[in-house]
This record gives C-alpha cells, sequence and structure tokens, in this order.
C-alpha cells in the first residue's frame, strides 16, 4: 500500500494499492488499485482499477482496466503502430517535407549498437541500416526514440545524442519509446535536452 503526494511518481503493479494526491503520477498495471485526488495523474494498463475524483486525469491503455472518473483519456482505439499516429502521440516533430525529427545515442565516437557490430553516425551524413527487416520487431534496423533521455534509456553507456531525420513513412514503431528505420539523416548534435550542441572547430 502507498501514499503519493505532491509531486511523487509511483509504478504500481500486482494487487498493490495506491491513494494518490496532489499533483503526483501513477502507472498502474496488473491488477493495482489506485484512489486519486487532487491535480493526481494515472495511467492505467492491464486490469488495473481506478476510481478518481472530478479533476484527476486518467490516461486509458487497456480494455481491461477499470476506470471511474470526469476526465479519462482512452487510448486503447491508438493505432500506434502506425508511422502518423505514433509521431502524433509522442508529439514529434514533422518536417513540411514529411521527415520526423527524432533522436540517437552514441558514444564519444557517435557509434551506438551491439559491441560486435557498432554503427556509426556522422553529423551530415545519412547512415544505412545493413540488415533492415520490415516489420515493427527489435532489431534489424536504425533504433530511434521521441527525445534524447528516451534514446538513452535504451543505451545506458551514452555520452552524446544526435538529431536524426527520418521520412515518416519508413519508421516502424516498436514500442511505447523507440520506433526503427532503414536509414535516418543526422542532423546534429544535441544534449539530453535536445538543445543544439555548439561544435568547436580544432584549430
Amino acid at each position: 500500500h502507498v501514499q503519493a503526494s505532491d509531486s511523487a511518481t509511483v509504478a504500481a503493479y500486482g494487487s498493490a494499492t495506491v491513494a494518490a494526491y496532489g499533483s503526483a503520477t501513477v502507472e498502474a498495471y496488473g491488477s493495482a488499485t489506485v484512489e486519486a485526488h487532487g491535480s493526481a495523474t494515472v495511467q492505467a494498463h492491464d486490469s488495473a482499477t481506478v476510481r478518481a475524483s472530478a479533476w484527476v486525469a486518467i490516461h486509458l491503455h487497456s480494455a481491461h482496466a477499470t476506470v471511474a472518473g470526469r476526465h479519462i483519456i482512452d487510448v486503447t482505439g491508438l493505432d500506434l503502430q502506425d508511422p502518423a499516429t505514433w509521431c502524433a502521440y509522442h508529439g514529434v516533430q514533422v518536417d513540411d517535407d514529411g521527415r520526423a525529427r527524432l533522436y540517437k545515442a552514441v558514444d564519444d565516437n557517435l557509434a551506438a549498437g551491439h559491441a560486435w557490430q557498432p554503427t556509426t553516425y556522422p553529423v551530415g551524413q545519412t547512415v544505412t541500416a545493413p540488415d533492415w527487416r520490415d516489420d515493427n520487431s527489435c532489431g534489424h534496423g536504425l533504433h530511434v526514440c521521441p527525445r534524447p533521455a528516451q534514446a538513452r534509456d535504451h543505451y545506458h553507456e551514452a555520452t552524446r545524442y544526435l538529431e536524426v531525420a527520418v521520412p515518416v513513412d519508413q519508421l516502424r514503431p516498436i514500442d511505447d519509446s523507440k520506433a526503427k528505420a532503414p536509414e535516418v539523416y543526422v542532423v546534429r548534435e544535441v544534449d539530453l535536452s535536445g538543445r543544439p550542441v555548439e561544435v568547436v572547430a580544432e584549430s
């Protein structure tokens, strides 16, 4: 049993029970039960049960969840394997030419990937996956994320971050935090917040 208040964040699994107040955020999975009040936010997955007061926002991610509240955002009908829908859901910038701006986490040498087959991502160049497979499964493509921080979650050794451009119709969403593509154009280096990093030329 957890009581979450102020700006706390809680992930509840199994048969956990959470009472959320203030501006707390709760992600509920399994058969967890959440009582939410104030301006709390709840993400309801699996068979979770949520009872919320009038100003709580509930994001419904599963048709099996039971929710009671005034502000329910039902995303169960979204096709998040559709590239355009996936981009819109994550707030990804899409340029007028139809290219999505996404992010890649790399090491000091602008490389990422398996230790035995790293891929280098030079700024200003197009990088192509040698093993591309057109599906929505992990692997066999170049993996990208909506935010630099999400890219870091998939590559903990990362020390640098890159903004890349990918035609939306070439994207293949894998899950809630990453997609893959047959090729990406490396736009520039950015920091963890997505702000451009000024590159100082060597004298």
